[in-house]
């Protein structure tokens, strides 16, 4: 059997850099604006107008906006520090990072699984699951916090007899992971509720851990001091705008069962019980895990927020496996007859058959479509050139993206074609969705990027193609005329 982990963990491996290497990009707006962009005004390529409010609010943290310059800087050593580049090395750490957690958090728990199928299921489920692979590459907030807490949770479990070291150790985790998202601190406070009132751990253990945690707070702000260029606490920033003045429900509200809802829908049911069925089966029948009083804060506080994104419980993706484990072995207490019936056996055969086609999906797909134009014009005009675009801007992402495009190419809006302008020193370019606009340019001009991969293009029966607004990017040789 261990020989099957072996290879487990070796295809997790491989999927995982697969997926870092061709998953460029963000899930969400946030992701990269505010990120790489405040990395960006640092490094000089963008300007304090250009960035999202939560800059001029000071309320974000500075870990990962260092993290990007600190990296950038690093290949600038070496020449041109390509940002396409730089992102892959960020969404390869965050690889890396995860596949740390899943390695730490199986050795944690994988002897106090019952049976060899669970044990399986368990390994399986940590590194084979879509989603999870799919979060485990982005360079997050949410990734990389929940990462980092798994690991101080792991470590928590492996190190029975804990000294003093292992305790601050453990605390300065809890604290980078605050650092990377602040919700964290609810995972934090149910971890070491567990500490002092279920396990009856010494407070004195407790205040060790609460130390680390005080040292890195204390490096988050000498890193906010870095980013806003004077000294502010950010955490308070982000309670004051969001709680306080109540920024967040400007962005939309929603019911308390929200969660419950969208990850039932999301996740396609029934499959999606997985995700559900576990966490509710501990609540009610191991009240007292670690798991249940780590958790409950953290989506108790979730819910009764106004404003609610599915991303905002990607910090608990690492901890789905072990709760699956955990509610297999109730199930084989309870009801031994439902995991044997033949019922079962066939959604489980179903389930892995819709796993691997996510799999396939989500490892060689950019995380968003427009990534790979910006890299195409990134990489092939050098030279000062005039991007020209019809509506929508092809740059604008929430915001309009600054990181991923070289100074010297000009951003420039047009009504019509023929308010293009060429020159001999500069190249001309047109970027476009719009059908009607790709049929005025493509005959007289080159096609150099379009957002369909080749092999659909012979597949275009009845001219569908034609017809699909699909991004191109066109270099204009000839301006067409009226």
């Amino acid at each position: 059997m261990r020989s099957s982990y072996n290879k487990i963990y070796v295809l997790g491996a491989l999927l995982f850099v697969v997926t870092a290497y061709f998953s460029q990009g963000f899930f969400h707006p946030d992701e990269h604006a505010q990120v790489l962009e405040f990395a960006a005004l640092k490094l000089g390529l963008t300007e304090k107008a250009n960035l999202a409010w939560e800059f001029k609010s000071q309320m974000r943290p500075a870990i990962q906006p260092f993290m990007v310059y600190v990296t950038h800087r690093f290949f600038l050593l070496f020449g041109e520090a390509n940002p396409f580049t730089v992102d892959f090395a960020l969404r390869l750490f965050s690889a890396l990072l995860s596949f740390l957690s899943i390695h730490l958090l199986i050795r944690a728990y994988i002897d106090k699984v019952q049976g060899e199928k669970l044990k399986l299921t368990f390994v399986l489920l940590s590194f084979l699951l879509w989603f999870s692979i799919y979060n485990s590459v982005r360079f997050s907030s949410e990734n990389l916090a929940g990462r980092i807490f798994v690991i101080a949770f792991a470590l928590f479990a492996i190190w029975q007899n804990a000294k003093a070291k292992h305790y601050f150790a453990i605390g300065l985790l809890l604290g980078l992971s605050f650092l990377f998202r602040y919700q964290n601190m609810f995972l934090i406070a149910g971890f070491l509720a567990w500490m002092l009132f279920i396990q009856k751990n010494k407070f004195s253990n407790v205040l060790v851990i609460g130390l680390g945690i005080l040292v890195m707070f204390g490096v988050g702000v000498l890193m906010d001091r870095w980013l806003y260029g004077e000294w502010v606490l950010s955490i308070w920033k982000y309670f004051e705008e969001n709680i306080l003045l109540d920024k967040m429900s400007g962005f939309g509200t929603a019911p308390w069962y929200f969660y419950i809802v969208h990850v039932f829908n999301v996740g396609i049911p029934p499959f999606s019980l997985l995700y559900i069925v576990p966490f509710v089966l501990l609540v009610f029948l191991r009240p007292k895990d670690i798991l249940v009083w780590t958790i409950v804060p953290f989506v108790l506080v979730h819910c009764y927020i106004g404003h609610k994104e599915l991303r905002f419980l990607f910090p608990l993706v690492g901890f789905v496996p072990l709760l699956a484990v955990q509610a297999g072995e109730i199930a084989n207490e309870k009801w031994p007859l439902l995991l044997r019936a033949k019922f079962f056996k066939f959604i489980t055969i179903l389930f892995w058959v819709y796993n691997g086609i996510f799999i396939a999906l989500i490892a060689f797909k950019s995380a968003d479509s427009m990534v790979p134009l910006y890299e195409l014009v990134y990489n092939k005009y050098e030279k000062p050139a005039v991007l020209y675009y019809t509506y929508p801007n092809p740059y604008e992402r929430a915001l309009e993206i600054h990181y991923y495009r070289r100074p010297n190419i000009l951003v420039q809006k047009i009504d019509s074609v023929q308010q293009m302008r060429q020159s001999a020193d500069t190249i001309c370019l047109l970027a476009t969705s719009r059908v009607e606009v790709q049929a005025a340019v493509r005959h007289q001009n080159v096609e150099v990027y379009t957002s369909l991969p080749d092999w659909v293009k012979n597949i275009n029966i009845t001219g569908w193609v034609d017809r699909t607004p699909i991004w191109k990017v066109y270099e204009i040789n000839k301006v067409p005329k009226r």
